[in-house]
């Protein structure tokens, strides 16, 4: 391991992670700030005129990450839009070389459905993996959340994923008034291309220190909220989101919903919250990231066991009575995200994030560095350490 941590701040800020502490199940790193759209959401408020990060520097974000999870965890490379970068197949392979397994490209698809020989180029670098920008099918949801039509864009990104042999998440940013009544659609489509779906995220829309042309007075979604609406919109439960696997219960909820006769079963709706608490047990980490090793092997490495077997029983209704037909049935995990705005910032869901983005100053939570530290040099002006008391 390379990377020197001297030049990092030996004082813990607010929504920092630290060695020793709680380690994050995935994280992002930003390798551009440029971008080809001008969203008028964006938490990051992209633009053309920053420079790249060089290879060295990404490599020390890399490292300093890996240095803290001890193991290697889902990396997702954003930006920006990362796909401008001509080197981006190089970062990829950069991120493997160093231990990195489940490499994800965040994107709003603009050049990979124009030139899927460049999303080709970078899975054969090592990319697992696409986070597609997905906020709804009708021309007018995008033009209010993107400042553009993007719906042929999204279709081709589907198309050029499917063409070279990836799959892909869709990343619904909720806004309120403006796409909550395509929550269905967005299934329906991801129904209808499972071969290349395999989740979808349904993320509120925040406010943080990037970019917001929404309102001033806008109100995201609370996870209860945004359960209750995906619930009301796609006949989903809202208790079959489970959260306590995956970091503070009110950041983030997962439902696997496997699709039987043309319906949709959650795997929550029969296996309740003590039987997979147990079954995950105290080593809940290592199993939850398995999961993204896929499905066949997960199966193999983790459910061929009695105490496994019993939780396939009390899905009957899904698997029948045998759990290799777990391997068979079609599968749509969901998941749904509410993000922390600066009023609302809670220490104690800052502490137990599971989401993280490694840079300059460390590796921080998501909700933190977005409302405390983006676009401030804090790790070499400490005035805003006041703001400590108030946060941790």
């Amino acid at each position: 391991m390379s990377y020197n941590c001297n030049h990092i701040s030996d004082t813990k800020l607010p929504g920092q992670f630290v060695k020793g502490g709680i380690k994050p199940m995935m994280a992002m790193i930003e390798v551009t700030n440029r971008c080809n759209m001008a969203c008028p959401i964006c938490y990051s408020g992209a633009e053309q005129a920053a420079a790249d990060i060089s290879l060295e520097k990404i490599r020390i974000y890399l490292e300093q990450l890996l240095d803290l999870t001890e193991t290697p965890i889902p990396l997702q490379i954003s930006g920006g839009e990362p796909s401008l970068r001509d080197d981006l197949p190089e970062i990829i392979a950069l991120a493997k070389q160093i231990g990195y397994r489940n490499i994800e490209l965040i994107t709003n698809g603009l050049v990979i459905s124009k030139s899927p020989s460049f999303l080709n180029r970078c899975k054969n670098a090592g990319l697992t993996a696409v986070y597609l920008q997905f906020d709804g099918l009708k021309s007018e949801t995008t033009r209010r959340i993107r400042g553009r039509d993007m719906t042929r864009t999204r279709q081709l990104a589907v198309a050029a994923i499917r063409d070279v042999g990836l799959c892909c998440t869709l990343a619904v940013v909720v806004t309120r008034g403006i796409n909550e009544s395509e929550i269905g659609q967005i299934v329906n489509f991801s129904l209808a291309n499972l071969d290349v779906v395999r989740a979808i995220n349904f993320q509120s829309a925040a406010r943080f220190t990037g970019r917001f042309g929404i309102g001033e007075n806008y109100q995201g979604y609370s996870l209860e909220e945004l359960l209750a609406l995906i619930e009301a919109e796609i006949g989903v439960p809202a208790e079959t989101f489970y959260s306590e696997h995956l970091g503070n219960p009110s950041c983030n909820a997962m439902s696997p919903v496997f699709i039987v006769d043309g319906k949709l079963e959650p795997l929550f709706k029969y296996i309740d919250r003590k039987d997979l608490i147990g079954f995950l047990g105290e080593n809940r980490r290592d199993i939850l990231l398995a999961t993204f090793a896929g499905k066949k092997k997960f199966f193999f490495r983790h459910l061929l066991n009695p105490g496994a077997w019993k939780l396939f029983a009390k899905a009957a209704p899904i698997f029948g009575n045998n759990p290799y037909n777990m391997l068979k049935r079609n599968h749509l995990l969901l998941f749904a995200k509410s993000f922390m705005e600066k009023e609302s910032l809670d220490p104690q869901r800052m502490r137990e994030c599971c989401y993280a983005i490694t840079g300059e100053a460390g590796i921080f939570s998501f909700c933190a560095y977005n409302n405390l530290h983006r676009f401030t040099e804090f790790y070499a002006d400490r005035r805003h350490l006041a703001d400590h008391r108030r946060y941790s």
